[in-house]
């Protein structure tokens, strides 16, 4: 339980601590408020039961003659609604207690759903190259709730019940000892004694839930991710078959979890009553004892009322942590790894301006080796090159050479596992890192788009207030689809593309991805196979465009067709992760047989 709490703790801010300790100040105090509220009505039952009491009992007397009743009539009026305004004000105090806890539980979703969200932006990029992107969206959308609506919120109602529990307890000890000794020892014991025959196997369910619920969201994501090919290929009830059994399992876990933590509840509401009603038979007396019993059974009915409820919630409160486990220990990891320190700034108000690190002298790849984790090899070794500025690279080699990978350490999105990549002079690490990259423009193979506008995919993740149409345009016309876009779109920049870019073909999707990369102006144009999807009269238009650039941009081409880096200023050849050849396309085609083969088979 302890260690329960301290990953909770450790994912709050001081202020959210803080908050967190002042709301169970109000519950403790709720507890307190309840326990008077209880107690408030044995003297109005006792007075209902037998008027004569306000004589024999000096408190109610006492009360009786300083407010100056006249009747006895009047005396259990004002009773009355002492007992109602008493019951009044505390419903009051839960309502609001409840707001300020939803108030709370909400705002927390946020805070920790941003940063976690931060702290997966501030893993390395090879972070990403093993963890499923469904398993970390699931933890970001679902889990953080998880975590506050299932731990963090039943922990929370465990104490609160514990504390009414308590003052309940303690009321009925000051009644009558021995029955309210009976009371804990009968109800505590019997949940006690089915939380340690449960509890294990609610950490099992709540395992299985954990990884029936991850493996549900993965298979929805990929039957919908997947429409277009599984439509062809007629496998719709492949992917529906596997996403059902998932959800079987993850529906079977709920059920269970939830009998059990329903289980002492009705068990143990007739052993409550049925006690009331053996101290009702036992009594069955003299007229004198029952008019002592009504105040004493109104206590005990209003009680256990109240204390039934709190002892199951504390019960169901228990069961719901434990199954939920997994959550806060995923989260708890993810956090701590991820770097982002809970009482950081994970939301600025404006976007970082950082100056871009300029290439003005060269590029340099010294000695570098590359190897990715849990791989047989490295995928780079010992590569040493220097690119000038303003001049076209070439990167060409078969499949698996090292070729995107060479280009992942040029753009810092790998950090050589020896070696170093300098800039001017300057080695590339994580405190220049960040500038670096704002001088760098990188088109991918496969272009990610989102359901919005082109203009919002050109300036992709800039502020609305700080767009720049002008340079979108540009970036357009570079790209070779500023004529498409405004004489065939009916909405021209402002056309939603869809989900991926569903209502664009592959080359008008990869000329968006072309067109992002040129928006801030870069000193630096990294192509991966950028024109791979284009058709040969688009891929010549749009490399006509480029060569417009040709001096005035230092342009990096990884490409698996010659005729992409034909006009290259060095081709490098790359096999098995090291350069093995150079040279101009004419100097290659002579002297390469590898590029000889290549060119001769059209590539």
């Amino acid at each position: 339980m302890f260690a329960i709490i301290r990953k909770i703790l450790d994912l709050l801010s001081a202020r959210e601590k803080l908050q967190l300790y002042l709301l169970f100040v109000s519950l403790a105090v709720m507890a307190c408020i309840e326990m008077v509220g209880i107690a408030s009505i044995m003297p109005f039952m006792a007075v209902v039961a037998s008027p004569n009491v306000i004589n024999t009992n000096k408190w109610l007397k006492q009360v009786y003659g300083f407010l100056e009743f006249s009747s006895l009539h009047k005396f259990l009026f004002f009773l009355g609604m002492l007992v109602l305004g008493l019951l009044v004000f505390i419903n009051l105090f839960k309502t609001m207690n409840t707001w300020l806890i939803l108030k709370y539980d909400n705002w927390l979703i946020n805070r920790l759903s941003s940063r976690l969200l931060a702290s997966y932006h501030n893993r390395p990029y090879d972070f990403f190259l093993n963890r499923n992107t469904n398993e970390m969206g699931k933890n970001l959308l679902l889990e953080t709730n998880n975590v506050i609506m299932k731990v963090l919120d039943p922990g929370r109602q465990v104490l609160s019940n514990v504390l009414v529990s308590f003052f309940i307890l303690v009321l009925l000890f000051v009644v009558n000892p021995f029955i309210a000794t009976i009371a804990a020892v009968v109800l505590g014991g019997s949940y006690a004694i089915i939380y340690l025959i449960t509890h294990k196997r609610m950490v099992s369910i709540g395992q299985g839930q954990f990884e029936a619920n991850a493996l549900k969201y993965k298979a929805a994501t990929e039957a919908l991710a997947g429409i277009k090919d599984l439509k062809i290929l007629g496998r719709e009830m492949e992917f529906l078959a596997r996403y059902v059994v998932h959800a079987q399992h993850h529906a079977q876990s709920n059920i269970s979890a939830g009998v059990i933590s329903q289980l002492p509840r009705y068990a143990l509401e007739t052993i409550a009553f049925g006690g009331i009603l053996i101290i009702i038979l036992i009594n069955l007396g003299s007229e004198e004892t029952v008019n002592q019993m009504i105040p004493l059974l109104a206590l005990y009915a209003f009680a256990g009322y109240r204390l039934l409820p709190a002892l199951q919630q504390i019960f169901s409160g228990i069961s719901t942590v434990r199954v939920n486990l997994p959550a806060l220990e995923v989260l708890h990891q993810d956090m701590r790894e991820g770097g982002v320190s809970a009482n950081s700034d994970i939301v600025p108000l404006e976007t970082k301006k950082l100056e871009p690190l300029p290439l003005t002298h060269e590029l340099e790849l010294k000695n570098v080796t590359f190897s990715y984790p849990g791989a047989k090899g490295p995928s780079l070794q010992e590569i040493s090159l220097t690119i000038m500025p303003n001049t076209s690279i070439g990167f060409v080699g078969a499949t698996g050479s090292g070729k995107t990978t060479a280009a992942d350490i040029i753009l810092g999105l790998l950090s050589p596992t020896s070696g170093q990549i300098m800039v001017d002079g300057m080695d590339i690490r994580s405190d220049n890192l960040a500038s670096w990259q704002r001088n760098v423009g990188y088109v991918p193979q496969h272009i990610y788009l989102c359901d919005d506008t082109i203009t919002h995919n050109i300036a992709f993740g800039v502020p609305e207030k700080e767009f720049d149409m002008a340079a979108v345009v540009r970036a357009a016309r570079i790209a070779n689809m500023n004529r498409f876009i405004e004489n065939e779109l009916p909405d021209g920049f402002e056309t939603v593309i869809g989900e991926r870019g569903v209502r664009l073909s592959g080359g008008q999707r990869q000329r968006i991805g072309i067109a992002r990369a040129l928006y801030h102006d870069p000193a630096v144009l990294i192509m991966d196979e950028a024109t791979s999807a284009l058709d040969g009269i688009t891929e010549e238009a749009v490399m006509e465009a480029l060569r417009n650039l040709s001096g005035k941009k230092t342009i990096i081409t990884i490409a698996h067709r010659l005729t992409t880096v034909k006009d290259c200023d060095v081709i490098y050849l790359m096999e098995q992760g090291r350069i093995v050849n150079q040279g101009t396309y004419d100097e290659l085609l002579k002297y390469s047989l590898w590029f000889q083969t290549a060119a001769r088979m059209g590539s």
